[in-house]
């Protein structure tokens, strides 16, 4: 069920859904401040970008940011988006 608070650019990451004060910390150390600038981000970049800098980050990282960007929970990411995303990170390993 997609997140019930309405989302705007303007929104602070630390706002979004399935994001932690943790991880809204890392993503702002990456310059990326508002559900705008996430919205506008390479999903697969930024997560390999967090993997270098925290060696904990985990695929369900990406599904958890992919969720703050779409407005739901991070286990309602599509099977189509989390095969695109083992494909593509099989391809960087």
């Amino acid at each position: 069920m997609p997140h019930r608070t309405p989302l705007t650019d303007e929104t602070p990451v630390a706002e979004l859904w399935n994001l932690s004060d943790l991880t809204a910390g890392w993503l702002n150390e990456l310059g990326i401040h508002t559900h705008g600038q996430l919205a506008e981000a390479d999903l697969y970049e930024l997560w390999a970008e967090l993997k270098v800098r925290h060696r904990q980050v985990s695929k369900l990282m990406f599904y958890a940011v992919w969720g703050a960007v779409h407005n739901c929970h991070w286990q309602e990411v599509p099977p189509s988006e989390k095969d695109a995303f083992e494909a593509w990170r099989a391809t960087v390993k």
